[in-house]
């Protein structure tokens, strides 16, 4: 085990209840807080809109108006169900980059559409007809990037804390077997619950965005993501005498390495968001795993497979040791002898 892992272990695993309760605090509190601030100044200028409001528009102005009330409390609808969202998603988490992820994100999203309702509407405060309000431009600029600039800030409130690594983390096992002793070592492997806490947030932004926006460009990317989503939701690794193979449940993606590629197998660390950037089939950019590809659904203990051409593959799998074991074992001595 690297002395890296030890100090991780000597600390406290997880967040402390103070730790949550800052966590909810940052999930919640600013998004509120943004909702009623946009809605109290939006109502302030209430005898200055037209009636009905422009909420919506193309490229030939304005398409789509509510009544003033309608943008009223748009702002706090916004914040009420930022926070809800951002305090659920949090709660069910205990890795950090996941839950700065949906802390930046969701904060980001509230931040931004509450910008761009009160922006756009104060546009037209002093205006008879909404009709006759120009198409915004540098608002929803505006509203975007105060949106990320206080996602990312929130993000980086978030407090740290200590996880568990595995003792067997860093380690080349193997596994003895008798003579002519076969086996199939096979594990399932699904989305986690923060890679589906990240996925969840994607698509509602994504849904949003196409309600917003009406664009089918964002729809076409919302399906898209649905459809990728469905189809390495869970994947299959199945360890045996002549290789590792890595099936989704639908058939496809399909890897499959023959031992006779295989020089050796170890047992890693992986941090799905810190060393891959997120979930699913990625390769990473960063680290002691720089240039590895492999299938990560989470993050926690992983095999990684190393061929002999000098490329990495890694998956992230229950009793990684026992398969990395099993293919150490019959690249050092062979594959089992047909029994007799």
């Amino acid at each position: 085990m690297t002395e890296a892992s030890r100090r991780v272990n000597a600390g406290a695993a997880g967040p402390t209840a103070r730790d949550r309760g800052v966590v909810l605090a940052l999930a919640m509190v600013p998004a509120l807080v943004a909702g009623v601030a946009g809605a109290a100044l939006v109502a302030s200028w209430r005898d200055d809109l037209p009636n009905p409001v422009a909420t919506h528009w193309s490229a030939d102005g304005a398409d789509g108006f509510s009544a003033p009330g309608f943008v009223v409390a748009a702002p706090i609808v916004i914040g009420v169900l930022g926070a809800l969202l951002g305090g659920v998603l949090c709660a069910r988490s205990t890795d950090r980059s996941i839950i700065r992820s949906v802390v930046g994100v969701v904060a980001g999203v509230a931040f931004s559409t509450i910008g761009i309702v009160v922006l756009t509407t104060s546009m037209q405060r002093g205006v008879s007809d909404a009709a006759d309000a120009g198409t915004p431009q540098w608002q929803i600029g505006c509203a975007l990037a105060v949106g990320v600039v206080c996602g990312i800030g929130l993000a980086a409130a978030v407090p740290g804390w200590c996880t568990d690594v595995s003792d067997d983390v860093g380690v080349r096992p193997e596994l003895m077997l008798g003579a002519g002793e076969r086996f199939m070592w096979t594990r399932a492997v699904s989305m986690s619950a923060g890679a589906s806490v990240i996925l969840g947030v994607a698509m509602v932004v994504l849904t949003t965005l196409t309600v917003v926006l009406r664009s089918w460009i964002v729809l076409a990317a919302l399906v898209l993501v649905v459809a990728a989503s469905l189809l390495v939701w869970t994947i299959r690794v199945t360890v045996d005498h002549s290789g590792v193979s890595i099936r989704g449940r639908l058939g496809w993606p399909r890897r499959y390495a023959p031992m006779a590629t295989i020089d050796h197998a170890e047992v890693v660390s992986v941090r799905a968001l810190r060393d891959f950037g997120g979930y699913g089939y990625r390769i990473s950019v960063r680290g002691d795993l720089k240039g590895v590809k492999g299938f990560v659904f989470r993050s926690g203990s992983a095999l990684l497979v190393v061929r002999r051409s000098g490329a990495r593959e890694v998956v992230v799998v229950d009793d990684a040791r026992t398969a990395a074991g099993l293919i150490n074992h019959v690249v050092r001595h062979g594959g089992p002898a047909a029994p007799r």
